[in-house]
């Protein structure tokens, strides 16, 4: 698993290799930290030799990667992709769970309410099962719909369909506009939890 330490420092190393004259006022900006730890996340690469500055013009510098800098964003880039493939998989397993279940209970088809990366792990889970996944509602159209007082555009459920709210920013708003609607939890939709 990554530090948010080790993050930022990948973050730092794929700006200053796409961006070799940034400043660090930039930088703070993308790493989304004060201006004073930015300085210190630079001298901590530095001295470990992990990068190298130029001096291009009085007050402007260029940044690189070193090899051994190349090495630890590779070390980096792997644990992270390490870490987003076994967030993957797990939310796969909860999903193919869900859907389990949710078969065992005669349910032949979702919409998946939220646009998101859940959304779209889920939208994985489908295959191999016998529910269908019949459309993915866009949550910000349906809370933009409500904020302009229209009716919102909802897909007409069988008995045997369920809308499943993926969205974990918006659930409450969500779950409100549905019960308004007239929906019932638990018989017209359900959350993903």
């Amino acid at each position: 698993m990554m530090t948010p330490e080790e993050l930022r420092t990948l973050t730092l190393f794929n700006t200053l290799e796409s961006s070799p004259a940034v400043n660090q006022r930039q930088l703070a900006q993308e790493l989304d930290v004060s201006l004073g730890l930015t300085n210190t996340y630079f001298q901590r690469v530095l001295k470990k030799g992990w990068v190298r500055v130029k001096q291009v013009e009085p007050r402007r510098w260029l940044y690189f990667l070193t090899p051994k800098g190349a090495l630890e964003k590779s070390r980096l880039s792997l644990s992270y992709m390490h870490r987003t493939l076994e967030s993957f998989r797990e939310l796969k397993r909860k999903g193919d769970e869900h859907l389990r279940i949710l078969s065992n209970k005669s349910v032949s088809g979702i919409h998946l309410c939220g646009e998101n990366d859940l959304t779209e792990v889920l939208s994985f889970c489908f295959s191999g099962v016998e529910i269908e996944l019949l459309s993915v509602i866009p949550e910000n159209t349906l809370l933009a719909e409500c904020l302009q007082n229209e009716k919102p555009v909802l897909p007409g459920l069988k008995s045997d369909e369920l809308i499943m709210l993926v969205s974990m920013e918006h659930r409450s708003s969500l779950a409100a506009l549905l019960l308004k609607q007239g929906l019932r939890e638990n018989k017209h939709w359900i959350f993903f939890s």
